[in-house]
């Protein structure tokens, strides 16, 4: 549940987003920045509660994340103005980052090797189902009510978790004396910069999430303009797409027992690798039906989920500080590269898959080098 708080948190209040424009009398541009100040709380969040949570442990970050999510949850529901909402979305956005980044940091506390893996597939098959749940919630909410029960609903599902995890979630982390300090915690986290090898996992990871950041953005214009899909239509794709991530990432967790990770990893780049290069032949070369671009998608996104599951097992070993700060630096790579790739999926018009075909194998490519010089050294268990 404390997985889900980042897409929750950007996405059950999006069917609400004309409302609250009508309701504050602003430019539709104007509260689309509602969204982007959460993005950039989400980020900055994990940055600062990772290595936080390294020096104090993780159950007090944690609980007090959830408490101040409930609280700016709330305050979002009572803003008198859209500037008002902006400021409160950043910070609830930052609070919900906590959940985002020590789930993934009491995963590695608590589990190593095969058993990360495996839980990581539930994580990251929890992270892939809740983007297609939120809008859903969310639609429901503002059908029956208005777009300010979306937040009163945020609210009330923050208590929850702080009494669930008030009662049920241990410290996983207790830390040494010398760890106990925050500000030698966050500089910790900057001297994992200069771990080579930690860096160019991260960035394995986060090239290929580049290449779904793209097909997020680029998604809409192509089943709806490109293929003239209706909204429901769409939805149903983009569900179908999404089912694929979580069955594979369940799938992952399976095949680590089998396999040794660097050789599954592998694999699954380059079939990441092959469905990017066929959807930019389609991109030069367009099928009448949408079902070969939609099957290249599955796939894609398929690997992808199983890139990331299995990769953060392999982060977390090449991580030389604290686990909460590893954590923290990856959720932000993710966000940096699909902040850089999003933009640019319009740039060849609305009509076009070029850029995003161009995205996907720019990102397996760069992936597949960043990954085999992290994992260069003949030291390298897996």
């Amino acid at each position: 549940m404390l997985t889900a708080f980042g897409p929750l948190c950007t996405d059950i209040y999006l069917p609400g987003l004309p409302s609250i424009s009508a309701d504050f009398a602003a430019d539709p541009a104007i509260t689309q920045l509602s969204m982007t100040s959460s993005f950039l709380g989400l980020a900055l969040g994990q940055v600062i509660i990772g290595p936080v949570s390294d020096a104090l442990g993780r159950r007090g970050p944690l609980l007090v994340s959830l408490l101040v999510f409930a609280i700016t949850s709330y305050l979002c529901a009572i803003s008198p103005t859209i500037e008002v909402f902006i400021f409160w979305r950043f910070f609830q956005g930052m609070a919900g980052a906590g959940g985002v980044v020590l789930a993934r940091s009491i995963a590695a506390d608590k589990f190593k090797g095969y058993a990360l893996t495996q839980f990581m597939s539930l994580l990251m098959s929890i992270n892939s189902i809740a983007p297609i749940l939120g809008p859903i919630i969310g639609s429901f909410i503002i059908t029956v009510a208005t777009w300010q029960m979306v937040f009163y609903f945020l609210t009330c599902l923050g208590l929850i978790l702080l009494l669930l995890s008030a009662l049920d979630v241990p410290e996983s982390h207790q830390p040494s004396p010398e760890q106990k300090q925050v500000l030698a915690a966050i500089t910790s986290m900057f001297s994992e910069l200069g771990n080579r090898r930690f860096v160019l996992a991260v960035l394995a990871l986060s090239f290929i999430m580049g290449g779904f950041f793209g097909y997020l953005a680029a998604s809409p214009f192509i089943f709806q303009v490109i293929y003239s899909f209706s909204p429901l239509q769409y939805s149903l794709a983009f569900a179908s797409i999404t089912v694929c991530i979580a069955i594979a990432s369940i799938l992952a967790g399976r095949l680590a027992k089998r396999m040794k990770d660097q050789r599954l990893i592998t694999f699954c780049y380059r079939f990441a690798l092959l469905a990017s290069s066929l959807i930019l032949l389609l991109a030069f070369c367009p099928p009448a039906s949408v079902l070969p671009v939609l099957l290249c998608l599955m796939l894609f996104c398929a690997m992808m989920g199983m890139i990331q599951t299995v990769g953060f097992g392999i982060v977390m070993r090449l991580k030389r500080g604290g686990a909460g700060a590893a954590s923290g630096l990856l959720g932000v790579m993710h966000f940096l590269f699909g902040s850089l790739t999003s933009p640019f999926m319009g740039i060849m018009g609305d009509h076009s898959m070029v850029p995003l075909g161009i995205c996907m194998v720019g990102g397996c490519i760069c992936g597949l080098i960043a990954l085999k010089f992290a994992l260069e050294n003949k030291d390298h268990k897996s």
